[in-house]
């Protein structure tokens, strides 16, 4: 990994509670580019910097300036995938509670199927609001796909490299 005054520093989550951390980088304290880096967190309210030693988790993401430079000295190769999600979501209503199910599914270039189930319920006091409920229920789905498609990327891991990947 070799970064740049400007580039950014992606620290992707290993859990699915919690998001995904993007900063600056205003420091590159190894050589050649190579960490540790002083980061300014983008989502930090009061502008927190830290030292960082990326993890396996992390990613450069260069300035444009960075990029030029790199298309210069060398070849550089780009992949675009697209992977469509379709989403699915019902209700069933019994009197003033209410029920919401959602199922999102993917099939990934190599025939890889997934499907994440997520419910929410609508308590009888509650306002009548089905956008709440789906919401919810999508966000629950979606979850219990992205934690299926991690233990898929765990199984290639250990499957190509003999190592088995263990999130922090």
């Amino acid at each position: 990994m070799r970064a740049q005054v400007g580039d950014r520093l992606v620290v992707e989550s290993p859990r699915d509670d919690a998001h995904r951390r993007t900063g600056i980088v205003t420091g590159v304290r190894g050589s050649g580019g190579e960490p540790p880096y002083q980061v300014h967190w983008l989502q930090s309210e009061h502008g927190h910097d830290d030292l960082v030693y990326p993890g396996p988790d992390a990613h450069i993401e260069p300035t444009s300036k960075a990029a030029d430079t790199q298309a210069e000295g060398a070849s550089t190769m780009q992949t675009t995938k697209r992977w469509d999600v379709d989403v699915v979501v019902s209700e069933e209503s019994e009197g003033e509670a209410a029920r919401t199910w959602a199922e999102v599914g993917m099939i990934a270039d190599d025939g890889t199927a997934l499907r994440g189930h997520g419910m929410a319920r609508k308590h009888p006091a509650d306002l009548d609001v089905p956008e709440i409920g789906e919401e919810l229920a999508v966000s629950r789905a979606l979850s219990d796909l992205s934690r299926q498609l991690r233990q898929v990327a765990a199984e290639d891991i250990n499957e190509n490299t003999g190592t088995p990947w263990r999130p922090s």
